[in-house]
């Protein structure tokens, strides 16, 4: 969500009931309040709503507020209710399953610095697939938004659907992760793009948790396409380059929300 509920720098309170609202299925989330330093999100999943392991580049709480449901981190299951604290830190993988209708307290901490670069194994591994990805790059996106959309559906919603169909959609995609491939140690010559997909990711709210449930499916449609080329060194190459490349949008579209605010 582009807005926020309360204004940074402004005493604010709210009995958080009075906030929940829980769709027929899925999951609909409202951000309560965001600055510089945190973001507090309010999330409402309707019974039965699974969300996937994943992780998060932020260190993380979440605040059970009523209903139940599962919490699995580190591998442990967490009973998650009223009144139950949880810390998350940083990449820990965690997926969550809502028993009954469930809500609960999303409070991602302050934003990370953003790393400015990767390894050069890493840079040298991310070039040579470059010819692969201008050749079957669209064979890639399309197979990663079949996998983003069946495990996540309630993301379609940010999407146009026929830009999905016309096959428009993972063609700009495959131009921007080609272009990434043969400018990675070189981001300034992206900075265009960059800035034209940020943008789009804010008028489409886009946020920041949401990156590693795109990183992990662009992985593992990488790996459904290149066969035997996505070896474990190519595919710890690219999950250190979309870390890069995912942090450097997430602090852009900050920035955006925050003017936009």
């Amino acid at each position: 969500m582009a807005n926020t509920i309360a204004t940074p720098n402004t005493a604010y309170n709210t009995h958080l009931q009075d906030l929940i609202e829980y769709p027929e299925k899925g999951i609909l989330s409202k951000v309560i309040l965001k600055d510089e330093n945190c973001q507090y999100t309010l999330f409402c999943l309707a019974k039965g709503t699974e969300i996937e392991e994943h992780t998060s580049a932020r260190n993380a709480t979440v605040v059970g507020i009523e209903g139940a449901g599962k919490l699995t981190l580190n591998g442990e299951e967490i009973a998650l209710n009223s009144g139950v604290f949880v810390f998350m830190p940083a990449q820990a993988p965690h997926a969550l399953k809502a028993d009954e209708n469930l809500a609960f307290v999303l409070t991602l901490s302050e934003q990370s610095q953003v790393k400015k670069y990767v390894s050069p194994q890493t840079i040298e591994l991310i070039k040579s697939t470059a010819p692969l990805l201008k050749k079957q790059g669209q064979e890639i996106t399309k197979r990663m938004y079949e996998i983003m959309f069946e495990n996540h559906p309630e993301v379609k919603e940010q999407f146009n659907m026929n830009d999905q169909k016309d096959g428009s959609q993972p063609a700009r995609l495959a131009n921007a992760i080609y272009s990434y491939a043969t400018h990675i140690d070189d981001l300034e010559a992206l900075k265009s793009m960059i800035e034209k997909v940020a943008h789009r990711h804010v008028q489409t709210h886009v946020q920041p948790e949401q990156y590693s449930m795109v990183g992990e499916s662009l992985l593992q449609a990488m790996k459904d396409i290149l066969g035997e080329v996505a070896t474990d060194e190519v595919m710890a190459a690219w999950k250190e380059a979309y870390q890069l490349l995912a942090e450097v949008f997430i602090k852009r579209e900050h920035q955006i929300y925050e003017q936009d605010a």
